[in-house]
């Protein structure tokens, strides 16, 4: 049986609540980590037309990019819109499970989606948010279970360095022990001094998956009584980025570009602004709102810079420092979000565990007259 807590699980893997902002309110919404799951609807937002959808489609659990609460509820109104959806969700038992920053930020999550989709090459992060603190993990195992330690602290996220995995340094040696009574060793006897032909193991984990290596590690190590060592790690392990930068396969006039984005964000009403460039090829970008990053943009040498919620003064800088930006909105920029969720969750269960739909009703709140 899924539950909400696997569907969590499967989400944060891929996008760990770690990367979140700290004004931000990822995770459970509402509902229960307990509760099972065997239908979910994947949106931007919750409102009352996808709270209705997820009724009539009889689903479990609604995942969004954007939270439903971010502050503090001191009462629950029903007379208000956000009181009478809650009281709906809960009535219908409906779990509300949200991955905002954490989703924008991760490897792999909205803005390398925005850039794969544009074509993107050479990307990378635009601003830093954080680095992870790492540790060095060394633990001592015999030679015929070494290759299935190292298998399994890989797979469980260990050695990961730049584009690499399952990186370790291995050097062999011999392990002595003396089993007192009571014991039971895996190698020799009780009350005799054995000498067994061991390697150290030693690779690199982040602070964020170290308990779940350090399990790895103990589920298929023989010995009763592991010996190994965990040590902080001064250097920095991985930097996390909001927003990407990378550049077209090659360089495109003004009108070509425009073509591109309106394949892009075929839901955006783009505004154009700034320096108005002739040719483009280096290009920045932030799903959302991403104004405040234009004087990174311009700093990493981008020729236009894509972001949504862009106010009047923010282009009257870009202008000031030579760049194009384009305003594609924020629903335009993040409405692919449901579909990453989808594929996030996906990815994690088998065919027919559990079913995974994208809302239909999910639109922009401007509007044409």
């Amino acid at each position: 049986m899924v539950t909400m807590k696997d569907i969590a699980t499967a989400i944060e893997n891929q996008a760990p609540l770690q990367l979140q902002e700290s004004w931000d309110n990822c995770g459970l919404q509402v509902g229960s980590m307990s509760s099972p799951v065997k239908r979910v609807l994947t949106a931007l937002d919750v409102t009352p037309e996808v709270v209705l959808e997820a009724i009539d489609r009889h689903v479990d659990t609604i995942v969004t990019h954007h939270p439903m609460i971010f502050k503090g509820i001191k009462s629950i109104n029903t007379d208000t819109m956000q009181g009478k959806m809650i009281k709906d969700l809960l009535c219908h038992a409906i779990n509300v499970y949200s991955a905002h920053t954490n989703l924008d930020v991760t490897a792999g999550g909205l803005n390398d989606e925005v850039a794969t989709r544009l074509g993107l090459q050479h990307v990378q992060g635009l601003e830093e948010t954080s680095r992870d603190v790492a540790y060095k993990v060394a633990v001592y195992v015999p030679t015929t279970h070494s290759e299935q330690l190292r298998q399994a602290m890989g797979d469980a996220g260990a050695g990961h360095i730049g584009a690499y995995s399952h990186c370790s340094f291995s050097c062999p040696g011999e392990g002595r022990f003396l089993p007192l009574e009571g014991t039971n060793p895996f190698i020799g006897h009780a009350g005799t001094i054995e000498t067994v032909q061991e390697e150290r193991v030693e690779t690199v984990v982040p602070k964020r998956l170290l308990g779940r290596v350090l399990a790895a590690m103990e589920k298929v190590h023989p010995y009763e009584e592991i010996a190994y060592d965990v040590v902080a790690l001064e250097n920095a392990y991985d930097a996390h980025y909001i927003g990407r930068i990378g550049n077209l396969p090659q360089t495109v006039s003004i009108e070509n570009f425009k073509e591109l984005l309106q394949s892009v964000f075929p839901h955006s009403q783009l505004r154009w602004g700034g320096a108005k460039q002739s040719f483009i090829q280096r290009i920045g970008l932030c799903t959302g709102s991403g104004a405040e990053f234009i004087k990174v943009a311009v700093k990493q040498k981008a020729d236009v810079y894509i972001t949504g919620d862009v106010k009047y003064h923010d282009m009257q800088l870009a202008k000031e420092l030579g760049i194009t930006v384009v305003d594609a909105g924020h629903y335009g920029t993040e409405y692919m979000s449901q579909t990453l969720l989808k594929r996030m969750i996906e990815s994690t269960f088998t065919a027919g565990e559990v079913e995974i739909i994208e809302s239909a009703v999910q639109k922009d709140f401007f509007f044409d007259v």
